[in-house]
Protein backbone atom coordinates (compact mmCIF):
# COMPACT_ATOMS: atom_id res chain seq x y z
CA UNK A 1 0.00 0.00 0.00
CA UNK A 2 1.28 3.40 -0.60
CA UNK A 3 1.49 6.32 1.48
CA UNK A 4 -1.09 8.99 0.38
CA UNK A 5 0.68 12.53 -0.07
CA UNK A 6 -1.48 15.57 0.88
CA UNK A 7 -0.90 18.72 -0.04
CA UNK A 8 -3.33 20.16 2.92
CA UNK A 9 -3.33 18.55 6.25
CA UNK A 10 -4.72 18.57 9.80
CA UNK A 11 -4.96 15.98 12.39
CA UNK A 12 -6.15 15.69 15.97
CA UNK A 13 -4.03 15.21 18.66
CA UNK A 14 -3.76 14.83 22.09
CA UNK A 15 -2.31 17.09 24.74
CA UNK A 16 -1.47 17.21 28.53
CA UNK A 17 -1.72 20.72 30.21
CA UNK A 18 0.24 20.75 33.35
CA UNK A 19 -1.37 23.15 35.74
CA UNK A 20 0.58 24.87 38.63
CA UNK A 21 -1.52 24.00 41.97
CA UNK A 22 -0.56 25.45 45.72
CA UNK A 23 1.83 23.84 47.25
CA UNK A 24 4.02 22.34 44.69
CA UNK A 25 2.38 20.32 42.45
CA UNK A 26 0.66 19.96 39.02
CA UNK A 27 -2.90 19.44 38.31
CA UNK A 28 -2.81 17.22 34.65
CA UNK A 29 -5.75 17.85 31.84
CA UNK A 30 -5.90 15.47 28.57
CA UNK A 31 -7.30 17.76 25.67
CA UNK A 32 -7.49 17.26 22.31
CA UNK A 33 -6.11 19.94 19.52
CA UNK A 34 -5.98 20.61 16.02
CA UNK A 35 -3.22 20.80 14.41
CA UNK A 36 -2.04 22.25 10.34
CA UNK A 37 0.65 19.99 9.23
CA UNK A 38 3.75 22.23 8.01
CA UNK A 39 6.03 21.55 4.91
CA UNK A 40 9.11 19.85 6.26
CA UNK A 41 10.63 23.48 5.51
CA UNK A 42 8.73 25.45 7.59
CA UNK A 43 9.16 23.05 10.28
CA UNK A 44 13.41 23.52 9.49
CA UNK A 45 13.05 26.85 9.66
CA UNK A 46 11.14 26.84 13.13
CA UNK A 47 13.80 24.86 14.41
CA UNK A 48 16.75 26.63 13.35
CA UNK A 49 15.44 29.98 14.36
CA UNK A 50 15.95 30.84 18.14
CA UNK A 51 14.06 33.70 17.74
CA UNK A 52 10.69 31.82 16.55
CA UNK A 53 8.12 32.22 19.57
CA UNK A 54 5.80 29.41 20.56
CA UNK A 55 2.60 32.35 19.52
CA UNK A 56 3.69 32.49 16.14
CA UNK A 57 4.21 28.57 15.53
CA UNK A 58 0.93 28.85 17.28
CA UNK A 59 -0.98 31.06 15.16
CA UNK A 60 0.43 29.05 11.49
CA UNK A 61 -0.23 25.36 13.20
CA UNK A 62 -3.03 25.72 16.00
CA UNK A 63 -6.36 25.35 13.94
CA UNK A 64 -9.25 24.17 16.29
CA UNK A 65 -9.92 21.52 19.21
CA UNK A 66 -12.60 19.70 20.56
CA UNK A 67 -15.67 20.92 21.94
CA UNK A 68 -15.04 20.48 25.76
CA UNK A 69 -11.38 21.26 25.89
CA UNK A 70 -11.18 24.77 27.21
CA UNK A 71 -13.82 26.12 29.39
CA UNK A 72 -14.20 29.80 31.20
CA UNK A 73 -14.66 30.31 34.53
CA UNK A 74 -18.51 29.59 34.85
CA UNK A 75 -17.88 26.09 33.01
CA UNK A 76 -18.92 27.05 29.47
CA UNK A 77 -17.12 25.61 26.34
CA UNK A 78 -14.98 27.72 24.56
CA UNK A 79 -15.55 27.38 20.95
CA UNK A 80 -12.68 27.39 18.81
CA UNK A 81 -12.16 31.18 17.51
CA UNK A 82 -9.54 33.68 16.83
CA UNK A 83 -10.58 35.81 20.47
CA UNK A 84 -11.05 31.98 22.26
CA UNK A 85 -7.27 30.91 20.67
CA UNK A 86 -5.97 34.43 21.77
CA UNK A 87 -7.49 33.76 25.35
CA UNK A 88 -6.29 29.92 25.43
CA UNK A 89 -2.14 31.48 24.03
CA UNK A 90 -2.61 33.65 26.63
CA UNK A 91 -1.76 31.10 29.76
CA UNK A 92 2.03 29.99 29.72
CA UNK A 93 1.78 26.74 30.18
CA UNK A 94 -0.99 25.94 28.08
CA UNK A 95 1.20 27.37 25.36
CA UNK A 96 3.80 25.75 26.37
CA UNK A 97 1.91 22.42 26.60
CA UNK A 98 0.37 22.94 22.97
CA UNK A 99 4.17 23.30 21.26
CA UNK A 100 5.37 20.55 23.40
CA UNK A 101 2.30 18.87 21.64
CA UNK A 102 2.95 19.73 18.14
CA UNK A 103 6.39 19.12 18.51
CA UNK A 104 6.14 15.94 19.71
CA UNK A 105 3.14 15.03 17.03
CA UNK A 106 5.35 16.11 13.96
CA UNK A 107 8.53 13.97 15.68
CA UNK A 108 6.62 10.87 16.61
CA UNK A 109 8.69 11.82 19.87
CA UNK A 110 9.56 14.55 21.72
CA UNK A 111 12.12 17.32 20.39
CA UNK A 112 13.38 19.69 22.05
CA UNK A 113 14.03 23.52 20.73
CA UNK A 114 17.20 25.55 21.37
CA UNK A 115 15.37 28.24 23.31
Amino acid sequence: MAFIIKKDKSYTWPITISEPVDGGGFNDQKVRVKFKMLSQSRIDEIIKDEAEQDADILSDVLIGWDDEAFKDENGNSLAYNADNKDLVLSVPFVRGALVKGFFASIAGKEIKRKN
